[in-house]
């Protein structure tokens, strides 16, 4: 389009776009005999213009508002606001039928002295539905608290890299896990899996419930089982057991011990325990719900048991390297020559003399034979209960 065009293009524009119907047909005709275009193309380049052009702003009357004239103003949603804030923001259904009786307690404690009479009065008799619709304008602030106790939770650091502790014994990842059978209604067993991420030692033991008693009884037949000294504990963010950790290492007459916990919903950060739930706790004693007392019990003395054959006769790898392309996939995995939990200990220069002769003479009086077949024995009779 050249100069001519284009202006001629500008001008015609602006009175095409205010034209009738007829007249810009008369508009177009005369375009395309001055520019020898068609008409197609003359009506596109005169929308192409007018889309470009600003449209004035101008002030236009308002419309007056029909309907029904609202009869409850400001002053009648303050003084029910007030009335909602007192109920503790409770539902409409719920507070209409103390609506005239909170209005009066306020008037009486002159927290209405604002508000006229007349208005105080009608907002006695608001309806139901209209009080509901008026609660829905106000704003609503979340009041909920933090399940349990949040000081915990400041009292006891995360550590997403506790697995890198493995190069010395004595810090141990903690989880639990829960035997409800797919129904978490009433009690039921949970088990605690504590495992050492330099040794790979194993303890575990049940009992019912998930509360910090019931985790104590865990803990304490836990205790007797490892033998080494505990530097640190590495649970998740379930408050029964950060609560019992706290608490005793606070207590004077207990040893002292570092606390710290893994970053909520992530099962990466207790690996080494979380690895362990499926195959040493799952494929032990399956799915199934246990909630009676001899189950439980059954459950610790199989445990006891093979707790005995996962750490002194069972080997283990762990994990020196990951072999990374670069992509960031993993190519290959290096693992260590397969050890027992045993020998790993007997080997460590951070255990002292006195445990590993504890231990040693442990593993002396241990039969492998003997224990499978207890083991077994005991997991038929845990199984026979649910079947």
């Amino acid at each position: 389009m050249n100069h001519f065009e284009m202006e001629l293009t500008q001008r015609q524009a602006q009175g095409y776009r205010r034209a009738t119907k007829k007249e810009k047909g008369e508009i177009l005709g005369q375009y395309c005999r001055l520019t020898g275009v068609t008409r197609n193309l003359a009506s596109k380049r005169f929308r192409k213009v007018i889309r470009d052009i600003k449209p004035r702003v101008l002030k236009t009357a308002s419309k007056k508002k029909t309907g029904r004239k609202p009869k409850y103003m400001s002053f009648h949603k303050a003084i029910i606001c007030k009335v909602w804030e007192l109920s503790g923001e409770i539902c409409g259904e719920r507070l209409h039928p103390v609506l005239r009786e909170y209005v009066s307690e306020l008037e009486k404690s002159d927290e209405l002295k604002y508000y006229g009479k007349r208005y105080i009065e009608e907002t006695k008799t608001v309806s139901e539905r209209t009080l509901k619709r008026i609660i829905t304008e106000f704003p609503k602030v979340s009041k909920r608290r933090r399940k349990g106790n949040a000081t915990i939770y400041k009292a006891i650091p995360i550590n997403a890299h506790f697995g890198r502790n493995a190069d010395k014994p004595g810090y141990v990842e903690i989880d639990y896990v829960e035997h409800n059978g797919g129904n978490s209604r009433g009690g039921f067993a949970n088990t605690g899996c504590y495992v050492d991420v330099n040794l790979g030692w194993l303890a575990r033991a049940a009992a019912l419930g998930k509360s910090k008693d019931s985790v104590g009884l865990i803990h304490d037949r836990v205790g007797e089982r490892v033998y080494h000294k505990i530097h640190e504990y590495h649970p998740d963010n379930a408050k029964p057991i950060l609560k019992l950790l706290l608490e005793r290492k606070l207590d004077g007459r207990k040893k002292h011990y570092a606390i710290s916990r893994s970053r909520p919903y992530h099962k990466e950060d207790n690996g080494h325990v979380e690895q362990k739930n499926g195959d040493k706790v799952r494929k032990l004693v399956g799915y199934h719900r246990y909630d009676r007392e001899e189950q439980v019990t059954l459950l610790n003395q199989l445990y006891e048991v093979e707790d005995l054959l996962s750490n002194f006769f069972v080997p283990s790898q762990k994990l020196i390297e990951k072999v990374i392309d670069d992509k960031g996939r993993v190519i290959s995995r290096k693992h260590d020559k397969a050890q027992t939990a045993f020998t790993r200990l007997m080997k460590s220069p951070g255990v002292n003399e006195r445990v590993k002769k504890k231990v040693a003479k442990i593993h002396k009086g241990l039969n492998l034979i003997e224990l499978r077949k207890q083991a077994d024995r005991l997991q038929k009779q845990l199984l026979a209960t649910v079947m």
